[in-house]
């Protein structure tokens, strides 16, 4: 689903919580005259995992604002084409097409693109594809899944930036039609002020069902 509306009117994790909150009580329609609970943090749509919102005005800027200080730690886990060994930290600068909804990365600075910084550890592999467990040291749109299909390593499933022929063996073995991508953990490093009782926990969000089990096929036995 959708982080946030958009003018496609489809519901989003927005209208989700909000419902959530109302119907256990954290929320009242009073409440909404001035105040709409929000995510801090978006997927992409067909991304799974773990996403952080705020129910309280106060609790959505603190937390925001963790987000944007990056004292929070997002570390997805993603599935790649080929075959990768070692651990990488790598940058460029992203492009936004907004009329297409699509990114683009160079390795050198282009008018309106935007630094951005990706850091991938190799979990385990074969000689066809590579499990990495990925951390967003930057956040923009689409990041995760440019950046590794610029170094020649897309993401499984990735109709968008991904590989067209793989991704029409993958569908026909696993029946995926998404993105191989999961936002897998939250950790808090060192927030402070009233957000200092998150200092160093963790939250995680382990794989859909589907997910776990294209990995355990691909890579049998594996602990994340």
């Amino acid at each position: 689903m959708l982080s946030q509306p958009d003018d496609t009117k489809e519901p989003s994790m927005v209208e989700y919580l909000i419902g959530y909150l109302l119907q256990n009580g954290s929320l009242t329609e009073e409440n909404l005259r001035t105040f709409h609970p929000s995510v801090c943090n978006r997927l992409d749509k067909n991304t799974s995992g773990v996403i952080a919102a705020g129910k309280s005005l106060a609790g959505l800027q603190e937390l925001s604002t963790l987000f944007h200080d990056r004292t929070v730690h997002k570390d997805y886990l993603c599935i790649v084409k080929g075959k990768l060994t070692r651990s990488r930290h790598i940058r460029g600068y992203l492009h936004k097409d907004a009329n297409l909804n699509k990114v683009s990365v160079s390795p050198t600075k282009e008018k309106d693109a935007q630094p951005i910084e990706t850091q991938y550890t190799p979990i385990c592999n074969n000689e066809h594809a590579t499990l990495l467990k990925v951390r967003l040291i930057t956040g923009r749109t689409h990041q995760i899944r440019i950046h590794l299909s610029a170094t020649g390593h897309p993401v499984m499933g990735d109709s968008k930036y991904g590989d067209f022929e793989w991704n029409k063996e993958v569908k026909k073995k696993f029946h995926l039609n998404h993105q191989f991508l999961h936002a897998y953990q939250l950790t808090f490093v060192d927030p402070i002020g009233s957000m200092s009782y998150l200092k160093g926990k963790t939250v995680t969000s382990q794989l859909p069902e589907q997910l776990e089990k294209i990995q355990k096929e691909l890579f049998h036995s594996v602990k994340v």
